[in-house]
């Protein structure tokens, strides 16, 4: 059982495997129980400040004795240009940043008579949650019932306390002390909100920046709860990032399912035995070695954001037009998600972004396969060879497309029997390019992701057919799904505009 404390107020959307199965009220407290995949989380939405942090962590941890970690996931402030507008910070060292009891023999600024001079958590939960790489940043956090709103504030506190500290807010370090002496896991999670050395307070682009942090707060929870939820034993501590991207999406897409596609009674998950991940089952006696590779994986540019811009009063004058531009869209155009369709790929800024052919990204793909397939070497494991080898294939392109019935013209929209269509499209042109290519996979899968309502993917699994040393095949392409379907590629201009339709997409301008 874990405990999720935090000021924002948050739901979960009952769905499958995922149920708020309990919601009541404590003081003023907001308190649910979430069942995700089997794991059981205690969320408590508190109020600002110490006393409050302190009452409510007090009751969870009376009221549920099985809690053994308490994470604070929440809103804050950052103190340097380490740390960005929706950067996210995890903390295990925490400091009472308005302590002052010095009067007494051997108390330093913000220490507590008879408590250490900081609380640190770094044990095994911490270590599984930083290996996991959610796109954390280490930082020491100080709370106080008290924000910053300048430097000089920043100084005379730092003059005081003599020590770092990287994101202030109000509740971790009380947080930290109960569960310090309560004997839990305990891990702060903050997302940045705007640095607090500048002014903040009347921020014209305050909500654009509390736009990206509440979003960035939603995504870290859902990635975080999908960690925790696992039933496997998890060291992704040796893995690149780019493993670690593909995996947190699977594990976002179909949890821990998606590790039954290369071996069913697996325990543990592992980094560091020479392919991308080792599956390894509760006896150790048949672990089973995975390659992941990534194929047109897109770059992401780092562009500067507002609270890196230090400017005093003028701030607002020198502010990134990038983020302007992005907050008056936000404030003058409406999209009905209800009437967009799950192959969206009008969703992209043809301008900037390039879109890729279907034909084109399977080539693409088979080339990548043909290359790994050149490597026959094995791995070990514990000493004895690891006799069968998988290979991932994770696809990130933009892939422009949209499906249609040849009779009745209308769009597909069902986002199974989609993927199936897409699949079938890929099936084509894979086998054709990989008719000559042998493989020492057991299995080759290739996972894509298509772009879906509300930022979601929906997910395209193309399994080959199963055996190693043999050549590659990719299953039997549908004619049936070949005569009735079209998979039409929106860059093109040799289709029937009326036959094919157009995209089901409405956005409202507002009126002045």
């Amino acid at each position: 059982m874990i405990g999720v404390i935090s000021t924002a107020y948050f739901t979960m959307k009952d769905k499958h495997n995922i149920k708020t199965v309990k919601k009541y009220w404590w003081k003023n407290c907001v308190i649910q129980h979430v069942k995700y995949h089997g794991k059981t989380f205690i969320i408590a939405t508190i109020g600002y400040g110490k006393s409050n942090a302190a009452m409510a962590v007090t009751y969870l941890l009376e009221k549920y004795p099985g809690l053994q970690t308490i994470l604070n996931v929440d809103l804050a402030l950052s103190t340097n240009d380490k740390h960005d507008t929706a950067d996210t910070t995890i903390s295990t060292k925490f400091i009472y940043r308005d302590a002052d009891l010095t009067v007494f023999k051997d108390i330093k600024y913000g220490q507590i008579v008879n408590e250490p001079e900081s609380f640190q958590f770094d044990g095994e939960f911490a270590k599984v949650v930083k290996d996991f790489k959610l796109g954390l940043t280490e930082g020491v956090t100080g709370t106080a019932d008290m924000l910053i709103y300048n430097s000089k504030q920043f100084k005379e506190m730092v003059d005081k306390y003599g020590h770092t500290i990287d994101v202030i807010d109000t509740e971790a370090g009380a947080l930290a002390q109960v569960a310090k002496k309560s004997s839990v896991n305990y891990l702060a999670l903050k997302i940045i909100y705007n640095n607090a050395l500048s002014p903040w307070d009347n921020d014209p682009i305050h909500k654009f920046k509390m736009y990206e942090t509440v979003n960035t707060l939603k995504y870290l929870l859902r990635r975080l709860f999908n960690l925790l939820s696992s039933k496997y034993v998890i060291d992704l501590s040796q893995s690149s990032n780019d493993d670690l991207d593909t995996i947190n999406e699977l594990f976002e897409i179909k949890h821990d399912e998606w590790i039954k596609l290369f071996k069913s009674n697996t325990h543990k998950i592992l980094s560091g035995f020479g392919p991308s991940l080792m599956l390894v089952d509760k006896q150790e006696k048949s672990p089973v070695a995975l390659d992941v590779i990534q194929v047109m994986k897109s770059k992401i540019k780092d562009e500067e954001g507002p609270s890196k811009v230090i400017l005093g009063e003028d701030e607002w004058k020198n502010a990134p037009k990038k983020w302007l531009r992005k907050l008056l869209f936000l404030e003058q155009v409406r999209v009905n998600d209800d009437e967009l369709l799950w192959n969206k790929s009008a969703k992209y800024d043809l301008n900037t972004e390039k879109l890729y052919k279907v034909e084109t990204v399977a080539n693409e793909i088979a080339a990548a396969i043909a290359e790994k397939c050149q490597d026959k070497s094995s791995y070990t494991y514990n000493g004895a060879t690891v006799p069968e080898k998988y290979l991932l294939v994770s696809c990130d392109a933009r892939i422009s497309f949209y499906i249609t019935h040849n009779q009745s013209h209308e769009f597909v929209e069902d986002k199974a029997f989609g993927s199936q269509l897409v699949a079938n499209e890929f099936v084509k042109y894979l086998n054709e390019a990989l008719k000559d290519v042998d493989s020492p996979y057991q299995q080759i899968v290739i996972y894509m992701g298509v772009p879906a309502l509300d930022y979601r993917k929906i997910p395209v699994f193309i399994p080959s057919g199963r055996g190693a040393n043999r050549g590659v095949k990719f299953g039997q392409m549908n004619q049936k799904f070949q005569r009735d379907y079209t998979v039409v590629d929106i860059t093109r201009n040799d289709y029937d505009p009326v036959k094919v339709g157009s995209f089901k997409v409405t956005i409202r301008l507002k009126s002045e």
